[in-house]
C-alpha cells in the first residue's frame, strides 16, 4: 500500500511532505485494526464463559460450577469455580498450613472439616513452608524468602494478598520498598501471591516471562463487586485442557466480573477439593501423576479453606 502511495508522488518536495502524512495515517489505521481485533477477542471470551456452566449448590451459600471450553483462547480447557456468598456471615475464610511438612489440599480439608478447598501459596518442595509471606491470626508464620529468587522464588509471586478478617475479605496490594511485616494492614491472617491480575477492575499489565507466558495449570481468587468470592481452578499439561497463560487468566477473571483478582500456586499443585464428592472429593485433575484423573494430588505447604460456623 505504501509503495503505490510513494508512485504517485511526481514531485520530491511533495514526496517529502506526504510521506510521513501518509506513514502516520497507516499507524493509525494499523492500530485502530489491533484495537479492534483485541476488543473482539475479549468480547468473545465474555460471552463464552458467561454462559453454559452446570453448577450446584454444595452448601448453603456455596456454589460449585463447572465447565469443560472445547476451544477457550484456541484451547480446550476445563475449568472449576467456587463461588462463596461473602454476605452469608455462617461461612469464611480459612487458611490452614503445615510449617514443616507437605500435605495434601484434600488432607488439609478434611483435617479442619471443611466445606471445600483449593491450594494456596507458592512454597518451597525441599523442606516446606511457604516462600511467599504468610500470617495466621496475627502470627507470622513465613516470610517473603526473596533470597530464594530465581529458584523457588520470583519477586512477582509476592507483590498483593488475600487478607481476611472472619467473613471480611479484600486483595491488598505490598508498598513498593516495603517488606509485609512491616505493616500490619488490620487484618489477623494474610497470603500473599501473585501477580496481581484485576485491580480495581482492570486487568494489570504483566511482566514478559517464561512464568507468565507460559500454559499452565492455575489456581486464583476473584472478588466480584456484587461481593462474591471466587476460587478457580485451571487444568492444564493435557492434551484435554491445555492450562492458560497468566494474561488469558486475568481475562478469564475479568469474564466472571472480578473487580480484583490474584494468581496463587499453579502446576501441579492446583486442586480443588469438595467435601463429600467422588473421586476423594478432588473435583479437577491435579498433574503431578502425570495423569488426566483426580488422583495427581501434589502435597503443599497451605491451603485456603471454606469453613462454616
Amino acid at each position: 500500500m505504501i509503495f503505490n502511495h510513494i508512485a504517485s508522488f511526481t514531485n520530491a518536495k511533495m514526496y517529502k511532505k506526504k510521506l510521513p502524512d501518509l506513514v502516520k495515517h497507516l499507524f493509525h489505521v494499523d492500530l485502530f485494526i489491533v484495537l479492534a481485533f483485541v476488543m473482539a477477542g475479549c468480547s468473545t471470551v465474555q460471552r463464552q464463559v458467561r454462559s453454559g456452566w452446570a453448577t450446584k449448590e454444595i452448601s448453603p451459600g456455596v456454589q460449585l460450577s463447572h465447565k469443560y471450553f472445547s476451544s477457550l483462547f484456541h484451547a480446550p480447557e476445563n475449568i472449576n469455580v467456587i463461588n462463596l456468598d461473602l454476605d452469608d456471615t455462617t461461612v469464611y475464610i480459612k487458611i490452614a498450613y503445615n510449617d514443616s511438612l507437605l500435605e495434601q489440599v484434600s488432607q488439609f480439608g478434611k483435617a479442619a472439616n471443611a466445606i471445600a478447598a483449593v491450594n494456596g501459596n507458592f512454597f518451597n518442595t525441599h523442606i516446606g513452608g511457604s516462600v511467599c509471606f504468610l500470617k495466621v491470626d496475627g502470627r507470622v508464620v513465613n516470610r517473603t524468602h526473596d533470597e530464594l529468587n530465581g529458584t523457588l522464588f520470583l519477586p512477582s509471586l509476592d507483590t498483593a494478598a488475600l487478607a481476611i478478617d472472619g467473613s471480611h475479605v479484600q486483595m491488598i496490594m505490598k508498598p513498593a520498598g516495603m517488606r509485609w511485616e512491616q505493616k500490619t494492614y488490620g487484618f489477623p491472617t494474610i497470603i500473599a501471591a501473585g501477580p496481581l491480575l484485576i485491580w480495581n477492575s482492570k486487568m494489570v499489565q504483566q511482566l514478559k516471562q517464561k512464568f507468565n507466558e507460559t500454559r499452565h495449570c492455575r489456581t486464583g481468587i476473584g472478588l466480584t463487586k456484587d461481593h462474591h468470592l471466587l476460587l478457580v481452578a485451571v487444568d492444564g499439561n493435557a492434551k484435554e485442557s491445555a492450562g492458560v497463560t497468566i494474561d488469558e487468566f486475568e481475562q478469564l477473571f475479568k469474564a466472571l466480573k472480578c473487580v480484583s483478582a490474584l494468581n496463587f500456586d499453579g502446576g501441579g499443585s492446583t486442586t480443588m477439593w469438595v467435601s463429600g464428592g467422588p473421586e476423594n472429593g478432588v473435583v479437577n485433575y491435579p498433574t503431578d501423576n502425570k495423569k488426566y484423573d483426580h488422583y495427581g494430588e501434589r502435597k503443599v505447604a497451605n491451603a485456603i479453606l471454606i469453613m462454616r460456623r
